[in-house]
């Protein structure tokens, strides 16, 4: 179930908000807990429940046990565990097809046995969000652990927050320090619905995705699938559509996941903040998808050895760490790539920082808005042969205006007007639509309703594979 979708806005959302705020105590946590259960079943499979559940008990569970364990070994055998299993669903459900084509020509290469070329690998169903929720119940495991929070003493509120269904799918991936005590005061009766700042939010995301971000997809698949056929013109157009086609998705979902959890009198913390208005590649990190970027930094860079210790191993740390967050993103090796190539971006920046941060600021934009397109293209590739094929286009090596037609005028003009509000508009987090007068609304309905009515050429949200 789509949020841009008329059966969510018609029949699950109203129903979801109606059996929350017309409960209380704890049955409105188990109604909450239920929509979101309903939600994800309906999703993609009644079966994605099953590892939601596994991850949510077993890490309750083991930090339950933690504070009443004094012995180092134990305590550090217990997030072994937690880590393991998190982990483990992870390497089956998203990374085993990946690790069996990857490993199975490697030992034939080292053996010398011949590998059949036809041979396929067996697909196993990736369960929607499972990159998400299992980060999430891993950081609460992992601060258990270090002792900077309490274990919940309700399982209820545990499982509200783990699954709760604005941010279940496709983030943002919020800290139990951010969400548990929401949620103890949601069964106490103490939150209320912010419905204008949750509908105003809602909204414009959904704009932006169904407007914006659907309209560039439909204009800029079809030359994807045949970059072989175009020049750079068009391939930089495609590029540049696909950068702001992933920009508009991600920016409406958050903002739509920020403003359903208003609705629910639950404050989601902001995962998106104009990104290619960033003036350097760590700039961008800290706008792009901002609560993976703390997640990576706090418990991949951080105990990796992070800014400590030579030079040299601080730049190797940070590829690494980044190089694994390419990872996250996709079981393909262009994803590594993809972030490899942003640790690189990063390693340079460490180097040159001082030089790169004098020079005027509209140069500092554009050159790292340039240097994150360009990184797209691992991205958005199927194969490394495919992002080859776009690269040479990139560069004129099948000549200038090949391929291009007429009708790429309009994705020309329609990138041109989603660039400017990308890099000039007002972020929608900084937008306070309790002061906002009737007139406002009156042009936010209009545009909303031009975003239901075409709906039907809609697609899924980008990060939801992930």
């Amino acid at each position: 179930m789509l949020f841009n979708s008329l059966e969510f806005l018609l029949l699950f959302l109203p129903l979801a908000l109606a059996t929350a705020w017309l409960t209380k105590g704890t049955a409105r946590l188990v109604a909450i807990c239920a929509s979101s259960w309903f939600f994800y079943a309906y999703t993609g499979e009644a079966w994605y429940l099953a590892p939601l559940l596994f991850s949510s008990v077993l890490d309750f569970s083991i930090s339950a046990m933690l504070p009443r364990v004094t012995d180092l070994n134990r305590r550090r055998g217990l997030l072994v565990l937690s880590l393991c299993g998190n982990l483990g669903l992870l390497v089956y459900f998203k990374y085993w097809s990946l690790i069996v084509a990857s490993v199975g020509p490697l030992l034939a290469w080292i053996t010398g046995a011949q590998v059949d070329p036809t041979a396929t690998v067996a697909e196993v169903l990736l369960p929607a969000g499972i990159s998400f929720y299992t980060f999430q119940t891993m950081s609460y495991t992992v601060d258990v652990y270090r002792r900077r929070l309490e274990p919940a003493k309700s399982f209820l509120e545990y499982l509200a927050y783990v699954s709760f269904f604005p941010q279940l799918v496709a983030g943002p991936i919020a800290r139990y320090s951010e969400l548990g005590g929401q949620f103890t005061k949601a069964r106490h009766n103490e939150v209320r619905p912010a419905w204008r700042t949750g509908v105003g939010l809602f909204a414009v995301g959904l704009c932006k995705k169904v407007l914006i971000a659907d309209r560039l997809a439909n204009a800029i698949d079809p030359i994807i699938f045949e970059l072989g056929e175009h020049g750079a013109v068009t391939c930089w157009l495609a590029l540049i559509g696909y950068a702001l086609q992933i920009y508009y998705d991600f920016s409406g979902y958050s903002d739509m996941a920020v403003g359903l959890g208003h609705c629910f009198g639950i404050r989601l913390p902001q995962n998106f903040d104009s990104p290619y208005k960033a003036d350097s590649p760590s700039d961008f990190w800290k706008r792009w998808h901002i609560t993976l970027s703390e997640w990576i930094r706090d418990y991949v860079y951080i105990p990796l050895g992070g800014n400590r210790g030579s030079q040299g191993r601080v730049i190797a740390t940070l590829i690494t760490t980044m190089g694994l967050g390419g990872l996250w993103h996709g079981a393909s090796w262009t994803f590594v790539v993809w972030g490899l190539y942003h640790g690189a971006l990063l390693a340079v920046y460490h180097q040159l920082r001082s030089t790169f941060d004098a020079a005027p600021i509209a140069l500092r934009r554009g050159v790292t808005f340039l240097a994150a397109t360009l990184g797209w293209v691992f991205f958005r590739a199927d194969t490394f042969a495919h992002a080859s094929t776009w690269f040479l286009g990139l560069w004129g090596g099948r000549g200038l205006m090949t391929g291009y037609e007429g009708s790429h005028g309009s994705l020309a003009a329609l990138a041109l007007g989603g660039l400017v509000i990308a890099m000039a508009g007002h972020n929608a987090y900084q937008t306070d639509f309790r002061a906002w007068k009737p007139l406002r609304w009156v042009g936010l309905g209009i545009v909303t309703s031009a975003a239901l009515l075409m709906m039907n050429y809609s697609s899924t949200f980008i990060y939801y594979r992930f």
